[in-house]
């Protein structure tokens, strides 16, 4: 799983906005906003969309500046073969 959430808090801090500043532009609660820095959900590409257009960065800019959660990563058998 992606580790959106840190590349998420790094675009707020470096517009110096608050969670509660960005949940409002969004429309969704400050503490729904706080579990997206948290990854502690998983959130709708619209929604990704429009952090996208809050930053005025495309999408792919977020996807490709996260990293991957290595504790988040579960194999996935298939037959017989282990995949990551």
């Amino acid at each position: 799983m992606l580790d959106i959430g840190n590349t998420l808090r790094r675009y707020r801090d470096d517009h110096q906005y608050t969670q509660q500043y960005v949940a409002n532009i969004i429309g969704i609660s400050r503490v729904a906003y706080r579990k997206w820095e948290n990854n502690d959900v998983d959130f709708a590409l619209s929604q990704l969309r429009k952090i996208a257009d809050l930053y005025e960065i495309p999408i792919h800019e977020i996807i490709l500046q996260s990293k991957f959660n290595k504790n988040q990563i579960i194999p996935i058998q298939q037959k017989g073969h282990q995949y990551y």
